[in-house]
Protein backbone atom coordinates (compact mmCIF):
# COMPACT_ATOMS: atom_id res chain seq x y z
CA UNK A 1 0.00 0.00 0.00
CA UNK A 2 1.53 3.35 -1.05
CA UNK A 3 1.52 6.44 1.14
CA UNK A 4 -1.54 7.99 -0.55
CA UNK A 5 -3.59 4.82 -0.01
CA UNK A 6 -2.40 4.60 3.58
CA UNK A 7 -3.28 8.23 4.30
CA UNK A 8 -6.64 7.88 2.53
CA UNK A 9 -7.47 4.79 4.60
CA UNK A 10 -6.57 6.63 7.79
CA UNK A 11 -8.58 9.73 6.81
CA UNK A 12 -11.66 7.72 5.88
CA UNK A 13 -11.35 5.77 9.11
CA UNK A 14 -11.36 8.96 11.20
CA UNK A 15 -14.33 10.45 9.35
CA UNK A 16 -16.35 7.22 9.46
CA UNK A 17 -15.74 6.75 13.18
CA UNK A 18 -17.00 10.28 13.79
CA UNK A 19 -20.09 9.66 11.63
CA UNK A 20 -20.89 6.46 13.54
CA UNK A 21 -20.81 8.19 16.94
CA UNK A 22 -23.95 9.54 18.55
CA UNK A 23 -24.20 13.33 18.30
CA UNK A 24 -24.18 13.41 22.11
CA UNK A 25 -20.64 12.03 22.08
CA UNK A 26 -19.49 15.58 21.49
CA UNK A 27 -15.91 15.34 22.77
CA UNK A 28 -15.12 12.08 20.95
CA UNK A 29 -16.46 13.38 17.63
CA UNK A 30 -14.54 16.63 17.93
CA UNK A 31 -11.31 14.78 18.69
CA UNK A 32 -11.71 12.59 15.60
CA UNK A 33 -12.53 15.60 13.44
CA UNK A 34 -9.55 17.49 14.81
CA UNK A 35 -7.32 14.63 13.68
CA UNK A 36 -9.07 14.49 10.30
CA UNK A 37 -8.64 18.25 9.83
CA UNK A 38 -4.91 18.04 10.56
CA UNK A 39 -4.47 15.09 8.19
CA UNK A 40 -6.41 16.85 5.42
CA UNK A 41 -4.24 19.94 5.80
CA UNK A 42 -1.16 17.72 5.53
CA UNK A 43 -2.54 16.08 2.38
CA UNK A 44 -3.73 19.34 0.82
CA UNK A 45 -1.17 21.94 1.95
CA UNK A 46 -2.33 24.46 -0.66
CA UNK A 47 -5.87 24.53 0.72
CA UNK A 48 -6.98 26.33 3.89
CA UNK A 49 -7.45 24.04 6.91
CA UNK A 50 -11.00 22.82 7.45
CA UNK A 51 -12.67 23.65 10.73
CA UNK A 52 -14.22 20.95 12.88
CA UNK A 53 -17.66 22.53 12.33
CA UNK A 54 -17.16 22.41 8.57
CA UNK A 55 -16.15 18.77 8.61
CA UNK A 56 -19.11 17.83 10.80
CA UNK A 57 -21.48 19.55 8.38
CA UNK A 58 -19.85 17.66 5.51
CA UNK A 59 -20.90 14.30 6.96
CA UNK A 60 -24.39 14.76 5.53
CA UNK A 61 -23.07 15.77 2.09
CA UNK A 62 -21.95 13.34 -0.64
CA UNK A 63 -18.24 12.63 -0.31
CA UNK A 64 -17.69 13.55 -3.93
CA UNK A 65 -18.75 17.13 -3.15
CA UNK A 66 -16.06 17.83 -0.58
CA UNK A 67 -13.32 15.21 -0.68
CA UNK A 68 -10.71 14.87 -3.43
CA UNK A 69 -11.18 11.79 -5.62
CA UNK A 70 -7.71 10.41 -4.77
CA UNK A 71 -8.73 10.35 -1.09
CA UNK A 72 -12.26 8.94 -1.52
CA UNK A 73 -10.97 5.55 -2.76
CA UNK A 74 -13.96 5.32 -5.12
CA UNK A 75 -16.65 5.91 -2.50
CA UNK A 76 -19.64 8.13 -3.29
CA UNK A 77 -22.55 9.27 -1.14
CA UNK A 78 -23.17 10.75 2.30
CA UNK A 79 -22.00 9.25 5.58
CA UNK A 80 -24.91 10.53 7.66
CA UNK A 81 -28.59 11.27 7.25
CA UNK A 82 -30.63 12.85 10.04
CA UNK A 83 -27.65 12.31 12.39
CA UNK A 84 -27.74 8.56 11.67
CA UNK A 85 -24.87 6.76 9.88
CA UNK A 86 -25.77 5.57 6.39
CA UNK A 87 -24.99 2.12 5.04
CA UNK A 88 -22.19 3.68 3.01
CA UNK A 89 -20.64 4.59 6.34
CA UNK A 90 -20.81 0.94 7.42
CA UNK A 91 -19.49 -0.25 4.05
CA UNK A 92 -16.42 1.97 4.30
CA UNK A 93 -15.77 0.78 7.86
CA UNK A 94 -15.93 -2.86 6.72
CA UNK A 95 -13.91 -2.41 3.54
CA UNK A 96 -11.13 -0.32 5.02
CA UNK A 97 -10.76 -2.88 7.79
CA UNK A 98 -12.09 -6.19 6.40
CA UNK A 99 -10.59 -8.12 9.30
CA UNK A 100 -12.83 -6.16 11.66
CA UNK A 101 -15.82 -6.99 9.48
CA UNK A 102 -14.98 -10.68 9.53
CA UNK A 103 -14.54 -10.57 13.29
CA UNK A 104 -18.12 -9.33 13.52
CA UNK A 105 -19.53 -12.27 11.60
CA UNK A 106 -17.15 -15.11 12.44
CA UNK A 107 -18.98 -15.85 15.69
CA UNK A 108 -21.95 -16.90 13.57
CA UNK A 109 -20.92 -17.84 10.02
CA UNK A 110 -17.52 -19.30 10.96
CA UNK A 111 -18.99 -21.12 13.95
CA UNK A 112 -21.71 -22.67 11.78
CA UNK A 113 -19.20 -23.53 9.06
CA UNK A 114 -16.82 -25.24 11.48
CA UNK A 115 -19.65 -27.14 13.12
CA UNK A 116 -21.10 -28.27 9.79
CA UNK A 117 -17.72 -29.66 8.75
CA UNK A 118 -18.07 -32.19 11.57
CA UNK A 119 -21.65 -33.24 10.75
CA UNK A 120 -22.81 -36.00 8.42
CA UNK A 121 -25.09 -33.70 6.42
CA UNK A 122 -23.11 -30.58 7.15
CA UNK A 123 -22.80 -29.49 3.53
CA UNK A 124 -26.59 -29.37 3.14
CA UNK A 125 -27.10 -27.75 6.55
CA UNK A 126 -24.56 -25.04 5.82
CA UNK A 127 -26.09 -24.35 2.42
CA UNK A 128 -29.55 -24.06 4.03
CA UNK A 129 -28.16 -21.61 6.57
CA UNK A 130 -26.47 -19.41 3.95
CA UNK A 131 -29.51 -19.44 1.68
CA UNK A 132 -31.74 -18.45 4.58
CA UNK A 133 -29.61 -15.40 5.32
CA UNK A 134 -29.60 -14.34 1.67
CA UNK A 135 -33.36 -14.76 1.30
CA UNK A 136 -34.37 -13.22 4.65
CA UNK A 137 -33.06 -9.70 5.05
CA UNK A 138 -36.04 -9.15 7.35
CA UNK A 139 -37.85 -11.76 9.44
CA UNK A 140 -40.89 -11.80 11.69
CA UNK A 141 -40.18 -12.45 15.35
CA UNK A 142 -42.74 -15.26 15.22
CA UNK A 143 -41.06 -17.06 12.31
CA UNK A 144 -40.07 -20.64 12.87
CA UNK A 145 -36.27 -20.80 12.95
CA UNK A 146 -35.98 -24.23 14.50
CA UNK A 147 -33.32 -25.25 12.00
CA UNK A 148 -30.93 -22.87 13.81
CA UNK A 149 -31.06 -24.88 17.03
CA UNK A 150 -28.82 -27.80 15.91
CA UNK A 151 -26.43 -25.23 14.42
CA UNK A 152 -26.11 -23.58 17.86
CA UNK A 153 -27.02 -20.15 16.49
CA UNK A 154 -29.05 -17.65 18.48
CA UNK A 155 -31.61 -15.37 16.84
CA UNK A 156 -29.97 -12.27 18.35
CA UNK A 157 -26.63 -13.07 16.71
CA UNK A 158 -28.31 -12.82 13.31
CA UNK A 159 -31.05 -10.21 13.61
CA UNK A 160 -31.62 -6.87 15.32
CA UNK A 161 -34.46 -4.42 15.87
CA UNK A 162 -35.16 -2.20 12.87
CA UNK A 163 -33.96 1.36 13.63
CA UNK A 164 -36.73 3.89 14.09
CA UNK A 165 -35.50 6.17 11.29
CA UNK A 166 -36.29 3.38 8.80
CA UNK A 167 -39.92 3.18 9.96
CA UNK A 168 -42.61 5.44 8.48
CA UNK A 169 -45.99 5.53 10.28
CA UNK A 170 -45.45 1.99 11.54
CA UNK A 171 -44.34 0.60 8.18
CA UNK A 172 -41.10 -0.33 6.45
CA UNK A 173 -40.35 -0.51 2.73
CA UNK A 174 -38.24 -3.49 1.69
CA UNK A 175 -35.62 -3.32 -1.05
CA UNK A 176 -36.82 -5.53 -3.92
CA UNK A 177 -33.25 -6.73 -4.46
CA UNK A 178 -31.99 -7.69 -1.00
CA UNK A 179 -35.13 -7.48 1.17
CA UNK A 180 -33.59 -5.06 3.68
CA UNK A 181 -35.49 -1.98 4.94
CA UNK A 182 -34.84 1.04 2.74
CA UNK A 183 -33.74 4.46 4.00
CA UNK A 184 -37.10 6.03 3.30
CA UNK A 185 -36.39 9.58 4.43
CA UNK A 186 -33.90 10.22 1.65
CA UNK A 187 -34.98 12.03 -1.48
CA UNK A 188 -33.61 9.11 -3.49
CA UNK A 189 -34.70 6.01 -1.59
CA UNK A 190 -32.69 2.79 -1.46
CA UNK A 191 -31.38 0.28 1.06
CA UNK A 192 -27.93 1.85 0.78
CA UNK A 193 -26.24 -1.03 -1.05
CA UNK A 194 -24.41 -0.04 -4.21
CA UNK A 195 -25.31 -3.46 -5.63
CA UNK A 196 -29.04 -2.81 -5.21
CA UNK A 197 -28.88 0.74 -6.54
CA UNK A 198 -27.11 -0.53 -9.65
CA UNK A 199 -29.28 -3.61 -10.23
CA UNK A 200 -32.81 -2.44 -9.35
CA UNK A 201 -32.28 1.32 -9.24
CA UNK A 202 -33.51 3.90 -6.76
CA UNK A 203 -36.98 4.93 -5.67
CA UNK A 204 -38.77 8.22 -5.13
CA UNK A 205 -41.88 9.34 -3.32
CA UNK A 206 -44.82 10.28 -5.54
CA UNK A 207 -47.43 11.43 -3.07
CA UNK A 208 -47.85 8.54 -0.65
CA UNK A 209 -46.40 5.96 -3.05
CA UNK A 210 -42.79 4.86 -3.23
CA UNK A 211 -42.09 4.37 -6.94
CA UNK A 212 -39.18 2.87 -8.87
CA UNK A 213 -37.45 5.49 -11.00
CA UNK A 214 -36.43 2.78 -13.47
CA UNK A 215 -39.64 0.75 -13.83
CA UNK A 216 -42.41 2.82 -12.16
CA UNK A 217 -43.23 -0.14 -9.92
CA UNK A 218 -44.78 0.78 -6.59
CA UNK A 219 -43.13 -0.59 -3.46
CA UNK A 220 -45.84 -1.54 -0.99
CA UNK A 221 -45.31 -0.97 2.75
CA UNK A 222 -44.90 -3.81 5.23
CA UNK A 223 -45.83 -3.49 8.88
CA UNK A 224 -42.78 -3.02 11.08
CA UNK A 225 -44.44 -4.76 14.03
CA UNK A 226 -42.41 -7.76 15.23
CA UNK A 227 -39.97 -7.35 12.33
CA UNK A 228 -36.20 -7.68 12.69
CA UNK A 229 -33.46 -7.04 10.13
CA UNK A 230 -30.26 -8.96 9.48
CA UNK A 231 -27.36 -7.34 11.33
CA UNK A 232 -25.42 -4.95 9.05
CA UNK A 233 -22.18 -6.96 8.92
CA UNK A 234 -24.03 -10.12 7.80
CA UNK A 235 -26.05 -8.08 5.29
CA UNK A 236 -22.91 -6.55 3.78
CA UNK A 237 -20.62 -9.59 3.91
CA UNK A 238 -23.06 -12.46 3.39
CA UNK A 239 -26.39 -11.36 1.90
CA UNK A 240 -25.22 -8.88 -0.74
CA UNK A 241 -22.37 -11.07 -2.12
CA UNK A 242 -24.82 -13.98 -2.01
CA UNK A 243 -27.00 -12.23 -4.59
CA UNK A 244 -24.07 -12.24 -7.04
CA UNK A 245 -23.25 -15.83 -6.14
CA UNK A 246 -26.79 -16.95 -7.00
CA UNK A 247 -26.77 -14.98 -10.26
CA UNK A 248 -23.53 -16.70 -11.23
CA UNK A 249 -24.97 -20.10 -10.36
CA UNK A 250 -28.06 -19.43 -12.46
CA UNK A 251 -26.07 -17.98 -15.36
CA UNK A 252 -23.78 -21.00 -15.45
CA UNK A 253 -26.79 -23.32 -15.25
CA UNK A 254 -28.22 -21.69 -18.40
CA UNK A 255 -25.07 -22.86 -20.17
CA UNK A 256 -25.89 -26.43 -19.21
CA UNK A 257 -23.33 -26.64 -16.37
CA UNK A 258 -24.21 -27.35 -12.75
CA UNK A 259 -22.50 -24.99 -10.31
CA UNK A 260 -22.50 -25.82 -6.60
CA UNK A 261 -22.79 -23.06 -4.02
CA UNK A 262 -20.38 -23.19 -1.05
CA UNK A 263 -19.10 -26.71 -1.80
CA UNK A 264 -17.50 -28.78 0.95
CA UNK A 265 -18.87 -26.35 3.53
CA UNK A 266 -17.58 -23.12 2.01
CA UNK A 267 -14.32 -24.17 0.39
CA UNK A 268 -15.36 -21.78 -2.40
CA UNK A 269 -18.34 -19.60 -3.26
CA UNK A 270 -19.08 -21.66 -6.38
CA UNK A 271 -17.52 -24.70 -7.98
CA UNK A 272 -18.23 -26.27 -11.36
CA UNK A 273 -16.63 -28.80 -13.68
CA UNK A 274 -16.15 -28.53 -17.44
CA UNK A 275 -14.39 -31.18 -19.53
CA UNK A 276 -13.14 -32.99 -16.41
CA UNK A 277 -11.56 -29.83 -14.98
CA UNK A 278 -12.93 -28.16 -11.85
CA UNK A 279 -13.01 -24.40 -11.34
CA UNK A 280 -13.75 -22.29 -8.26
CA UNK A 281 -15.24 -18.79 -8.13
CA UNK A 282 -15.16 -16.21 -5.33
CA UNK A 283 -17.72 -13.39 -5.60
CA UNK A 284 -16.66 -9.95 -4.35
CA UNK A 285 -19.16 -7.09 -3.98
CA UNK A 286 -17.24 -4.10 -2.66
CA UNK A 287 -18.02 -0.40 -3.00
CA UNK A 288 -14.37 0.45 -3.64
CA UNK A 289 -12.51 -1.53 -6.32
CA UNK A 290 -9.30 0.12 -5.09
CA UNK A 291 -9.76 -1.23 -1.57
CA UNK A 292 -10.79 -4.61 -2.96
CA UNK A 293 -7.48 -4.72 -4.81
CA UNK A 294 -5.56 -3.90 -1.64
CA UNK A 295 -7.49 -6.64 0.18
CA UNK A 296 -6.76 -9.23 -2.54
CA UNK A 297 -3.07 -8.38 -2.44
CA UNK A 298 -3.05 -9.47 1.21
CA UNK A 299 -5.16 -12.59 0.54
CA UNK A 300 -3.30 -15.91 0.20
CA UNK A 301 -3.84 -17.48 -3.27
CA UNK A 302 -6.54 -20.16 -3.40
CA UNK A 303 -6.76 -20.82 -7.13
CA UNK A 304 -10.24 -19.29 -7.26
CA UNK A 305 -11.17 -16.70 -9.87
CA UNK A 306 -12.58 -13.53 -8.31
CA UNK A 307 -15.82 -12.19 -9.75
CA UNK A 308 -16.97 -8.57 -9.43
CA UNK A 309 -20.32 -7.03 -10.47
CA UNK A 310 -20.79 -5.91 -14.05
CA UNK A 311 -21.20 -2.29 -13.03
CA UNK A 312 -17.52 -2.42 -11.99
CA UNK A 313 -16.27 -4.23 -15.09
CA UNK A 314 -14.25 -1.17 -16.15
CA UNK A 315 -12.00 -1.92 -13.16
CA UNK A 316 -11.24 -5.54 -14.06
CA UNK A 317 -8.10 -4.73 -16.06
CA UNK A 318 -6.59 -2.53 -13.35
CA UNK A 319 -7.48 -5.10 -10.68
CA UNK A 320 -5.82 -7.88 -12.69
CA UNK A 321 -2.71 -5.75 -13.07
CA UNK A 322 -2.73 -4.80 -9.40
CA UNK A 323 -3.34 -8.33 -8.10
CA UNK A 324 -1.48 -10.54 -10.61
CA UNK A 325 -1.29 -13.56 -10.74
CA UNK A 326 -4.80 -13.62 -9.25
CA UNK A 327 -7.55 -13.44 -11.87
CA UNK A 328 -10.48 -11.01 -11.64
CA UNK A 329 -13.46 -11.04 -14.01
CA UNK A 330 -16.80 -9.26 -14.09
CA UNK A 331 -20.00 -11.33 -14.01
CA UNK A 332 -20.54 -11.12 -17.79
CA UNK A 333 -16.85 -11.77 -18.49
CA UNK A 334 -17.07 -14.86 -16.29
CA UNK A 335 -20.12 -16.21 -18.11
CA UNK A 336 -18.50 -15.64 -21.52
CA UNK A 337 -15.40 -17.46 -20.26
CA UNK A 338 -17.48 -20.42 -19.03
CA UNK A 339 -19.27 -20.52 -22.39
CA UNK A 340 -15.90 -20.67 -24.16
CA UNK A 341 -14.81 -23.51 -21.87
CA UNK A 342 -17.92 -25.46 -22.85
CA UNK A 343 -17.17 -25.01 -26.56
CA UNK A 344 -13.62 -26.36 -26.39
Amino acid sequence: MDSVDSDAQRLLGLIVKAAQLDARQFAERHDLMRQASALLWWLEPGSPPRTIANLLSCLSLPLEQWLDSRLRQGYEGALQFADEPTMLCSAIALETNPRLGWDRVQQTVKKVRDLCRTRTHGDDEYRLFRMFLIEHGVVDADSSLDFLIPLQVSFNSLYELIPQHLIHSGYIYLCPSCGWPMEIHHRAVSCGAQWCEQTVGIFQWMGDDLVSVRTSWVIHPVTAKNKYRLVPALWALTLIPGLLEMRLRDGIARLGISAELWPDVDQADLRFTVNDRTYSLDAKVWNSPRNLGLHLLDTPPTGAIYIIPDYQRQHSDSLNEQCSPKQIKSESQCLRWVKELCQR
